[in-house]
């Protein structure tokens, strides 16, 4: 987990992530490789479509194509996996508690954090509360993978996840990563010209990017492995999760 997952930044949280952060790493490390969008570089035979988004690395097995990519009329997306027993930016949890309980419903059901500029588009260095806290998205899988070289997850499986973290590997270095998009999704949809610039969308030239919560390997068992997905917004009563759930932290979202 980054430290601007944790939330909010206060000096005893930043102790406690930079702890937690020495303790969980042996538990990534095995991860690491699947998340590391270098683990791309390693393959000759990335393809990218003429017509895709510049960018540093090329999806090994895109089905989506376009500038911004998209798949039968729907957006794309880069997905990963990533495990985090804190708040998060968007405050699910207990009050007085920086991190959360391991049968919380942030941690076993199907959760993610999305990327900064996608999650709070007017602010999307907000690391505490941004405005995209509570929203649900239908993630189906395209059948393309982007930077695992195994088989790539077939097509056509949909899950509803609900967003409880913000995902800024990038944005904060100001450097191409899973989550450095300059743009918004519907900024690079409403102008493919500026989505073609440098740093407009992601390491792999997607206008958005979801981390998946896999803290009960719940990712894992779906055969999820980094897949490319389409994405839209839909209303939280389709998503597998307690109907009673909020983020207390950011006024019940």
């Amino acid at each position: 987990p980054e430290l601007d997952r944790c939330a909010p930044p206060t000096p005893l949280l930043i102790a406690m992530c930079s702890i937690m952060r020495l303790r969980v790493l042996p538990l990534a490390a095995a991860a690491f490789w699947l998340r590391a969008p270098q683990a791309a570089l390693a393959d000759g035979n990335a393809t990218r479509p003429s017509s895709w988004c510049p960018s540093p690395e090329q999806p090994l097995g895109a089905k989506c194509s376009g500038c911004p990519p998209t798949l039968h009329g729907k957006p794309c997306a880069s997905t990963s996996w990533y495990e985090d027993r804190t708040k998060g930016a968007c405050g699910c949890g207990s009050p007085g508690s920086q991190f959360v309980e391991d049968t919380f419903w942030t941690l076993t059901s199907l959760t993610a954090a999305l990327n900064a500029k996608n999650l709070d588009p007017q602010s999307p260095g907000k690391g505490w509360c941004p405005s995209g806290c509570g929203q649900c998205y239908e993630l189906c899988t395209t059948g393309g993978n982007v930077n695992t070289q195994d088989t790539a997850t077939a097509a056509g499986q949909c899950k509803v996840f609900k967003i409880t973290n913000r995902c800024s590997d990038g944005w904060t270095e100001d450097r191409p990563d899973w989550c450095s998009q300059r743009l918004s999704a519907a900024e690079c949809k409403a102008s493919p010209e500026r989505c073609a610039e440098p740093a407009s969308t992601n390491i792999f030239g997607y206008s958005a990017h979801f981390d998946l919560q896999d803290a009960h390997h719940q990712i894992q068992k779906l055969g999820w492995d980094n897949p490319e997905v389409t994405w839209e917004p839909v209303s939280c009563d389709k998503w597998h999760g307690p109907k009673d759930s909020k983020c207390t932290g950011c006024s019940g979202r």
